[in-house]
């Protein structure tokens, strides 16, 4: 009877020899671990607090800048034009006695012909003077056509400007990018508020309704 012997010998192999020199031993704080491992909605919240005074601060310089701007706008306006009174409303004056008030100021006669609806004193106009005054007008609308518009030219009272401000002013918060990010967040508020105000709602009548309660419309 022949037995067969395996070779069980193992084939030895080379191993690199383990570097101790750039091997590093890893020590870890439990506390700081447990708060890293538990803080995740801690950071959370403060990364939104942050994200919070940021978006405040900005917002606050974007009303600063839009005022500054309107500000420096009316006194440019006022400057660049500034509206003068009338003679009349110099000369006028009023005096209040007892019974009546006395008004005192300077009258002409265009202004009494236009009152009373009357035709006013005569004018010689000559022949001459019609012509001069055909060529002035075509020269002022010349000018006016190739004129560029002069700011604060438009406007024939304050209040004008302080409208037109006031638009532009408007215009400008519609544009920026701060209060189209304020008008998106507070839309996302009202849906999540409106959404938690139906949910508590529905919960309401199902446990009514568990109860064997009438639902109250």
């Amino acid at each position: 009877m022949e037995y067969e012997f395996k070779d069980r010998t193992k084939v030895k192999r080379h191993r690199k020899p383990i570097n101790r020199t750039t091997k590093r031993t890893i020590t870890f704080d439990e506390k700081s671990r447990t708060d890293f491992l538990t803080g995740f909605h801690k950071r959370k919240l403060a990364r939104k607090k942050k994200a919070r005074d940021d978006f405040e601060k900005k917002l606050k310089e974007e009303k600063k800048r839009i005022k500054t701007e309107a500000r420096e706008t009316f006194l440019k306006l006022t400057n660049s034009h500034p509206f003068i009174p009338e003679p009349l409303d110099m000369v006028t004056r009023e005096y209040s006695l007892e019974n009546h008030t006395v008004q005192i100021c300077d009258l002409s006669t265009d202004e009494i012909a236009k009152s009373n609806n009357w035709i006013g004193s005569n004018q010689v106009i000559y022949e001459d003077d019609k012509e001069s005054n055909k060529e002035e007008d075509i020269d002022k609308t010349n000018e006016e056509d190739g004129a560029e518009n002069v700011p604060g030219m438009d406007f024939s009272s304050i209040k004008e400007i302080k409208k037109a401000i006031k638009k532009q002013a408007s215009q400008t918060v519609q544009n920026s990018k701060i209060f189209k990010m304020k008008n998106k967040i507070e839309q996302i508020k009202d849906k999540k508020k409106a959404k938690r105000k139906k949910m508590l709602e529905t919960k309401r009548q199902k446990w009514l309704k568990k109860k064997g309660k009438k639902i109250k419309k």
